[in-house]
């Protein structure tokens, strides 16, 4: 009997512990209408556009300025990786201008902060 209360009161704690698990990192809702990923605190938007690639960078809702990182973007399609450079462009955007990725390709955003921390986030275009 006491076990089984035990278990019962270790699932309703575990239930009540889900909703706030699921919002602690801020929305995972696109801002700029593009592909989101998270990889530890940091939210990354993939954003693709007739002049390139924009990446936005945030963490809990709140913007990260893009001139703490370099990175680039390595695409995976059809067997061929062709890779951009990505730079700062204000506010928590770094772009890569001119980047125009396949349909269905795999997109990998790499970026680097000042200390020389790599973060990764790894995308699929549709």
């Amino acid at each position: 009997m006491k076990y089984d209360l035990f278990c019962t009161g270790l699932a309703v704690v575990a239930f009540a512990a889900l909703p706030a698990t699921a919002i602690a990192h801020g929305s995972m809702k696109p801002q700029h209408g593009g592909l989101v990923q998270m990889t530890g605190e940091t939210m990354f938007e993939l954003v693709t556009g007739p002049k390139g690639v924009d990446v936005y960078l945030s963490e809990e809702d709140e913007p990260i300025p893009a001139a703490g990182f370099t990175g680039k973007l390595t695409q995976t399609a059809g067997g061929a990786k062709t890779e951009a450079p990505l730079k700062a462009a204000g506010g928590n955007r770094l772009t890569a201008p001119g980047f125009k990725p396949a349909k269905g390709a795999k997109v990998v955003v790499a970026v680097i902060d000042k200390s020389g921390a790599k973060t990764f986030a790894t995308f699929q275009t549709k």
